[in-house]
């Protein structure tokens, strides 16, 4: 009897490792040193500012420029770098803003190995890629977002390497990247030193045209393999339908309580859309919209313009989660920026989702990376999630 419970135990173990190697896998480093690459798209996030929804393309690159935009990822990339300061790794990294400027500023030594062309496109980004695997790199550090995730994983297809970003983006949908700059250096550092567990990621992008027109036209590209860990890294956006009876019925009593001497910054996605279909004009789908009261007053703002209204007024945001992910701040809203929170109540933070959407968040958490700490720190609290009439859910808020 005791040999058949044995025999019972050994194949209930081999099916749940057989289940679980499916989608990850265990990789354990000797103590040698890590080699690792990086590969920064230095015009990634230019558009999330300026209200463009992306920053794919030479033009929009240079209309971002010409409405003010500031090129922000190498900032963020130095966060990363110096997170990883005392890791067991030796970096090769690519001219100029590419990666070699970042490096020097966190006070990184980096080995120099290719020379991007003048205008930095994903074309560059792969070419990188391509002469850093030939480095012999175990792991691809890259700054940028979904469309550079691509360009990193088109250079790569015929030697998979393990590759993980660090978020710079506007929408940064793909499973590839750390949840913020700080967990990225986080996990290259455990990567260096230890047990890592390596899972195949969805690479997901959105065609930027489409958004622009206000559509939603998501395309899985592939898989990537990334490091696994959920205290560092977020998942893939989950997509879903149109927000449900509940929430829409939440939204229609927040309405009536809004305030005609109060400016009220709307977020994008279906949920938010849900609350703007209350009020006085057509709000954007995936744009942020300013009312004053009922009246909208600023369709598809720029950062600049909440700005202005904030200062003039008392202001409040409304936002949705990203499904799956559970970003509150820094992904696709990037309008609602570090400087616009600032002049923001956190009791006049609003947030909406439906009980199934929260049911479905990582760890119950939510979290924000607006790129400035003291920002991230100040919303990094429990919060109400509206769900429905007369009812909510508390969440915590990490950074």
């Amino acid at each position: 009897m005791g040999h058949m419970r044995t025999l019972v135990g050994i194949a209930h173990n081999l099916r749940r490792i057989e289940k679980a190697s499916n989608r990850s896998m265990i990789h354990r480093r000797t103590l040698m040193t890590m080699k690792v690459g990086l590969v920064i798209n230095p015009y990634a996030g230019l558009g999330g500012s300026v209200a463009l929804k992306g920053s794919d393309g030479i033009e929009i690159v240079d209309l971002a420029l010409e409405r003010g935009a500031q090129p922000r990822a190498a900032d963020r990339c130095i966060r990363a770098l110096r997170r990883m300061k005392g890791s067991n790794t030796r970096l090769f990294t690519v001219a100029g803003e590419m990666g070699e400027y970042a490096c020097r500023a966190a006070g990184i030594e980096a080995t120099v190995i290719a020379t991007p062309s003048a205008t930095h496109t994903g074309a560059d980004s792969s070419e990188a890629c391509r002469a850093l695997r030939s480095e012999g790199v175990e792991l691809i550090l890259f700054g940028g977002g979904d469309g550079t995730a691509r360009d990193v994983v088109a250079a790569l297809c015929e030697t998979p390497s393990l590759i993980l970003g660090i978020p710079c983006g506007v929408k940064m949908y793909s499973g590839v990247f750390a949840r913020t700059p700080e967990h990225a250096g986080d996990l290259v550092h455990q990567c260096a030193n230890g047990t890592v567990t390596i899972r195949e990621a969805e690479l997901l992008d959105i065609d930027e045209q489409a958004i622009r027109s206000d559509r939603i036209s998501t395309r899985l590209h592939g898989y990537a393999r990334v490091p696994s860990d959920p205290r560092h890294m977020q998942n893939a956006k989950a997509t879903g339908a149109n927000p449900d009876l509940a929430v829409s019925a939440a939204a229609r009593g927040f309405a009536s309580q809004m305030r005609a001497d109060s400016v009220y910054f709307l977020g994008p996605g279906r949920t938010v859309q849900a609350l703007a279909e209350h009020l006085d004009g057509k709000a954007t789908l995936l744009g942020v919209d300013a009312y004053l009261g009922h009246t909208l007053i600023c369709r598809d703002a720029e950062e600049r313009d909440l700005l202005a209204l904030a200062k003039r007024h008392p202001a409040h945001v409304v936002v949705g989660l990203t499904g799956g992910q559970g970003c509150l701040f820094g992904r696709g809203n990037q309008q609602i920026s570090a400087a616009v929170l600032a002049l923001i109540n956190p009791e006049n933070l609003h947030v909406f989702a439906s009980a199934t959407k929260v049911a479905q968040l990582p760890g119950g958490q939510v979290f924000v990376d607006t790129g400035d700490p003291n920002i991230n720190a100040r919303f990094s609290t429990f919060i109400r999630v509206h769900t429905g009439p007369n009812r909510s859910a508390m969440l915590h808020v990490v950074s």
